[in-house]
């Protein structure tokens, strides 16, 4: 549990950092937080990459992840 934690924590930090759109690769972001946090519903993290994939909608996707990786901090 103390793992998980620690990676979402530097996950969040990681996101935080992200300067504007194209500076990722918006899937395989969302694909590792899927993978620190395990079971997040699939429609939510359809809906996070395709706001990142565009970029009028870009800090919208990124909000909304880091709102859900602080959610999961809070579990």
């Amino acid at each position: 549990m103390e793992k998980r934690k620690s990676e979402l924590t530097s996950f969040l930090q990681k996101v935080k950092q992200l300067r504007g759109f194209g500076d990722m690769n918006s899937y395989k972001v969302v694909n590792e937080f899927k993978e620190i946090a395990g079971d997040v519903h699939e429609e939510k993290l359809k809906n996070i990459i395709e706001d990142f994939s565009k970029p009028d909608t870009y800090q919208n996707g990124k909000a909304s992840l880091i709102k859900n990786v602080e959610s999961e901090l809070k579990k």
